[in-house]
């Protein structure tokens, strides 16, 4: 008799109502918060949104339709309130973080995207010495090195093109910020800016053979994919089957991202004995945490991604920002070469961090 109701077509129907329904019914403590249909039933309206590439836009939209509490999805409350930020974030507060960041994980897990507390503590304490004044300190001369290579690069598009030239500023910074993470996390450059290109070396594992990738596009690819997988973390292994390519795409370069981090990781252990530099790889190779125990291959590789993740895309777009709103304002290009001036006394040579830390 059972059997013969829940097979009924008005019991097919309703499975997937009820699937929806109860989750909703059994969250009482934030039912009364607001939130666009269908939010509060189902993760399609966020995953949709984050689809578009419109993540940011959709959400600030709602908080200013709906107040500062908004539900984004049926056990998620986006909050848009600056005095919740150390309720929220503060050490000791009891949140976690939530199965999102499953779907950035690829090698395995590091820094950012763990969701252990204990293992998040144990690999704080290792890589904490990474990031120490003096460590910093002592990674400022590859930055340098980039850095002038940049100036190089664009000196001579100027030369060459009589005086001045057109270009795409990110472009550079991109491959900048690359070349320097690069150089620090995996002990040498990519070499973009000397070439002029986006490329890496990429190996699915230290032993399969090599190819090339464009760097800047994976990394850019793998943030938009991962963003939007951690919607629905359960679509992970499915998602390079889907028919949209944006899916497809999107998870060849979480692998390929992978790729680079196994490839330059390998490239450095293969010369370690070759190499007498100190840079973040080094120090994350001299970490051990409270045992004692140093970070294992799969580990130092996944930590090494994590810092080039973490350093790229974000300095890039700083800097290309920063270039923009001084080139929008003359006004301020003026008051900053008169300081510059002032700082350095060769204007051929880029300056040392001491020349301009205290500039205001």
């Amino acid at each position: 008799m059972i059997l013969d109701i829940l097979f009924t077509p008005w019991a097919l129907l309703a499975l997937p109502i009820l699937y929806y329904l109860l989750p909703y019914l059994r969250n009482k403590a934030i039912r009364d918060i607001p939130a666009p249909f269908p939010a509060q039933f189902s993760n399609i309206w966020l995953l949709w949104q984050c689809r578009q590439g419109r993540r940011y836009l959709a959400v600030h939209e709602i908080h200013k339709k709906m107040g500062k509490l908004v539900r984004i999805q049926p056990h998620h409350v986006s909050v848009a309130d600056a005095d919740a930020i150390p309720l929220i974030y503060g050490h000791g507060n009891g949140f976690l973080k939530s199965e999102y960041y499953d779907a950035f994980v690829s090698i395995q897990r590091g820094l950012f995207n763990t969701r252990d507390r204990a293992e998040h503590t144990r690999k704080r304490k290792t890589v904490a010495h990474t990031f120490s004044a003096k460590s910093i300190g002592q990674f400022e001369q590859y930055m340098h090195a980039n850095l002038e290579m940049l100036v190089k690069q664009w000196d001579r598009m100027a030369k060459e093109s009589g005086s001045w030239a057109h270009m795409d500023a990110l472009h550079w910074f991109n491959y900048l910020a690359f070349d320097i993470i690069g150089d620090l996390a995996f002990g040498a450059p990519f070499g973009m800016l000397e070439k002029g290109k986006d490329l890496a070396e990429v190996r699915e594992s230290p032993d399969a053979p090599s190819k090339t990738a464009p760097a800047i596009e994976v990394l850019n690819r793998r943030g938009e994919v991962s963003a939007t997988i951690g919607c629905m973390p359960w679509i992970k292994p499915w998602a390079k089957y889907f028919p949209d390519p944006f899916f497809s795409k999107g998870v060849e370069a979480v692998e390929n991202l992978a790729g680079i981090a196994v490839a330059r990781v390998k490239q450095r252990l293969d010369n370690a004995d070759k190499i007498d530099r100190v840079d973040l790889l080094a120090r994350l190779m001299e970490g051990k945490d409270e045992k004692g125990e140093k970070l294992g291959r799969q580990e130092l590789t996944a930590e090494a991604l994590t810092q080039l993740i973490a350093g790229s895309d974000t300095t890039s777009n700083t800097s290309c920002a920063l270039l923009y709103h001084c080139l929008r304002n003359p006004h301020v290009i003026k008051k900053l070469q008169k300081e510059l001036d002032a700082a350095i006394p060769n204007i051929d040579t880029v300056p040392e961090f001491h020349m301009v830390k205290d500039l205001p």
